[in-house]
């Protein structure tokens, strides 16, 4: 992968200033300007969910955090960052990426379960609308993550069925 800055001394060619300047302006992510392909930051990204499978959150923290710093519109990487500050014990700065990946795909199955779980955690009721969304965005449990949130809907429901059940039991009594 061939990148666009490089200085050798001398004037810098007219389209790598465009660029800069339409970074500067907030028009560009670096990795744009850099010119990394999707297939590039795929491929990066795969190793840090390698990493993050085999324990190794610190290594792979560093690989999402350089994603995101290059392109902080990748929803995915987001809530991949944010999965990693989940397992570091990191839980608010996990809620914030989950965050900022929602706000760019409102439907990210990944970082709905995952906000969901840790909001509700806090007693924040938020935690049943994204766990609901959540398994919304994967109907038929194609991911992990949608599998998790209707598992956790299932468990959700059971636990309130037995309060209602144990509610209307002390009601008789």
């Amino acid at each position: 992968m061939g990148r666009v800055i490089k200085y050798e001394g001398g004037a810098m060619d007219t389209a790598t200033t465009e660029k800069l300047k339409a970074f500067v302006r907030g028009e560009m992510t670096w990795s744009e300007v850099e010119g990394m392909t999707f297939a590039e930051a795929k491929a990066i990204a795969q190793v840090g969910c390698d990493l993050a499978a085999a324990g190794r959150y610190e290594e792979a923290r560093i690989l999402f955090e350089g994603l995101v710093e290059g392109n902080p519109k990748d929803s995915a990487s987001r809530a991949a960052l944010g999965t990693v500050y989940q397992k570091l014990g990191r839980l608010e700065e996990a809620i914030a990426e989950y965050s900022a990946a929602l706000e760019r795909d409102p439907s990210n199955p990944v970082a709905l379960v995952n906000r969901g779980e840790l909001y509700l955690r806090q007693g924040n009721r938020q935690g049943f609308t994204d766990i609901a969304n959540a398994s919304e965005a994967d109907p038929n449990g194609e991911t992990s993550a949608g599998r998790r949130a209707k598992a956790l809907v299932k468990a959700i429901a059971l636990v309130a069925a037995e309060k209602m059940k144990a509610e209307q039991a002390q009601a008789r009594a």
